[in-house]
């Protein structure tokens, strides 16, 4: 069976060594990009290639909600779900990501068990064709 893939987009390297050793953990494989842009052209390379995206709610030169916002545009990758991460953002700001669509909003630094409690509900909701998350053959 094939791992699933997960897309990293954030700016804050420190950070992205621990994601990936939770994830390297989990047996899950995945992608890491510096920004958004990076992430962007990542995911038109391979439009059915990831499982989830987890994108810094604030880097250089496209943030997080930017980089959604030309996911829901594109009908192959708008069922992807993106997880918002940030190191701080207000109860408004954490509101307007949901409403604009992100999977799930969480704050840095994310627990692994929370990390992979979330992995699992989103693979799960995959599995059941629940919701709308991608379908990954």
């Amino acid at each position: 069976m094939l791992k699933k893939k997960v897309l990293l987009a954030d700016d804050d390297t420190v950070f992205l060594r621990i994601i990936t050793q939770y994830l390297d953990d989990a047996e899950f494989s995945y992608i890491v990009t510096q920004d958004g842009e990076q992430a962007w052209h990542c995911l038109q390379q391979y439009q059915d290639g990831f499982f989830l995206i987890l994108a810094d709610r604030i880097m250089p030169k496209l943030d997080g909600l930017g980089l959604l916002a030309k996911i829901q545009q594109t009908p192959q990758l708008c069922d992807v779900p993106l997880i918002l991460l940030t190191g701080e953002a207000s109860k408004e700001e954490r509101c307007e990501a949901i409403a604009q669509g992100v999977y799930d909003f969480f704050y840095k630094p994310i627990s692994k068990k929370l990390l992979l409690a979330v992995l699992k509900k989103a693979e799960k909701q995959q599995i059941l064709g629940n919701g709308h998350l991608y379908k990954n053959g």
